[in-house]
């Protein structure tokens, strides 16, 4: 009888499955952290390449990122195959696997040309083609995955998002040990992204082989063709994939700074130390358990994310006065990377009500083309995080190079604006954008309601 009712209960969210689901987003941001947080530094101290070039190599690999998006999803809301339509693109994480390994696998010997053309080519394959495609897809995939159930999918965001923040504290935590030990030398950072990558690859294959996709899932006329046409109108209508696509630019331009390495190493004065901010991290987690029950006291996501931006502003500023005390580094910074949980793991929810807005104004749900430019923005906010870092530390006078003892005082105090101040900047704007998003989530329940009074009428008739 227990059994019976457990089955029936369509909100109920197996510790199993949940595990499983999320095992490729922990694989996927995993590599990204790595990526994102070490590429410059890689590519600075190891190669020798000037910080405002490598910038600006990143951001170039941005351009092909504006027509990859668009294709990735409209290429995902008319794919219909046995395996489901979100699901067959999960294998893209092979592709980024491989890639973010050659990503480190430059020679300091090489050219110039050669160098900048390997790092452009391998980061433009990681994130504009195969992070592209699986981020086109995974909206559509986890929809299916949970039959469209709103409260199941708020729980697998939420409490997934516990699973996802501890692998990348275990990762963040590990990563710059073994970086300080093997990463001295070119083929050292190779290995270095080897013993990370081939793991997290088969951790990131367990979504494809045991989550399958509920075909009886219509999902926003998954049958039905997405035009281009449609797709463009959606960029003229919906204002709101506008605000979520500010919002995750913002996000990934915090997240993509990748100074924290350059603050440890001269700031703090010791790189073996950034261990210790991801230990420290682990008391959010507990903390995690409680975002449903915030987010239903508060009401809406907008309001609950700029709010929790509030608080993160408070935490940077605390980290900029705190300077080299590594105990007001920690705990301003556990404010800051708290603040902004919400916006790592509510996207799809965020997403939903994009493509709900959609069918408002009587377009297809297109609920793989909404997030086109979110993607475009994600991936955009994580070339500039890496452009304003290395052209910034340009400008204040860093001196890039494996022997250099000491940076400039101009350059240390760029380093401190780029850890806190611009992020508690881009916070601000993170903030104004989530409260504009709480008008469409007030009026979503009213339209739902009108759509069944008028769903009624019609079966009565």
């Amino acid at each position: 009888m227990t059994k019976e009712k457990k089955q029936k209960n369509p909100d109920k969210l197996g510790l199993g499955r949940l595990l499983a689901f999320k095992s490729s987003d922990v694989a996927q941001a995993g590599i990204q952290a790595i990526v994102l947080g070490y590429l410059t530094l890689y590519c600075t101290d190891t190669l020798a390449i000037n910080p405002a070039l490598v910038g600006t190599l990143l951001m170039a690999s941005k351009i092909i990122d504006a027509f990859t998006d668009i294709f990735a999803g409209w290429l995902v809301d008319n794919t219909h195959t046995k395996l489901g339509k979100g699901r067959p693109y999960e294998l893209c994480i092979i592709g980024v696997m491989i890639c973010s390994i050659g990503l480190f696998s430059a020679s300091p010997q090489w050219t110039m040309f050669f160098k900048c053309a390997w790092i452009f080519s391998m980061y433009t394959l990681v994130f504009s083609i195969f992070t592209t495609l699986r981020m086109a897809a995974l909206t559509p995939y986890t929809i299916r995955a949970f039959s469209n159930n709103q409260n199941v999918i708020t729980k697998v965001a939420s409490y997934g998002g516990i699973i996802t923040m501890g692998a990348s504290i275990a990762i963040n935590t590990v990563f710059p040990i073994v970086m300080s030990k093997l990463a001295t030398s070119a083929s050292g950072w190779t290995k270095t992204m080897a013993i990370f990558a081939i793991p997290l690859l088969l951790i990131g294959l367990l979504r494809f082989f045991l989550i399958k996709e509920d075909p009886s899932v219509d999902a926003g006329q998954q049958h039905q063709k997405v035009s281009m046409k449609e797709i463009f109108t959606m960029f003229k209508t919906n204002k709101y994939v506008w605000l979520y696509a500010c919002i995750m630019l913002c996000y990934n331009v915090i997240t993509a700074l990748g100074v924290a390495t350059y603050y440890f190493k001269w700031v703090i004065g010791n790189t073996a130390l950034m261990a210790v901010t991801s230990m420290f991290s682990i008391i959010t987690l507990p903390l995690m358990l409680l975002f449903p029950i915030i987010m239903k006291k508060i009401g809406t996501m907008g309001n609950m994310i700029s709010l929790f931006s509030v608080i993160g502003i408070g935490g940077y500023v605390v980290v900029f006065f705190s300077n080299n005390w590594l105990p007001g580094v920690l705990a301003g910074g556990m404010l800051a990377a708290f603040a902004t949980l919400p916006l790592a793991y509510y996207g799809v929810l965020f997403i939903m009500k994009c493509c709900t807005y959609n069918e408002m104004n009587d377009l297809p749900r297109m609920d793989g083309s909404s997030t086109i430019l979110s993607n475009f923005m994600s991936k955009l906010g994580a070339a500039a995080g890496s452009a304003i870092t290395g052209a910034l530390l340009g400008i204040a006078g860093y001196v890039a190079g494996d022997s250099v003892a000491s940076q400039p005082g101009s350059a240390i105090m760029m380093i401190r604006v780029l850890y806190a101040i611009v992020p508690a900047i881009l916070l601000v704007v993170i903030a104004i954008c989530s409260k504009k998003f709480v008008v469409l989530e007030k009026k979503i329940p009213v339209w739902e309601e009108e759509k069944k009074k008028q769903a009624g009428k019609v079966n009565a008739e």
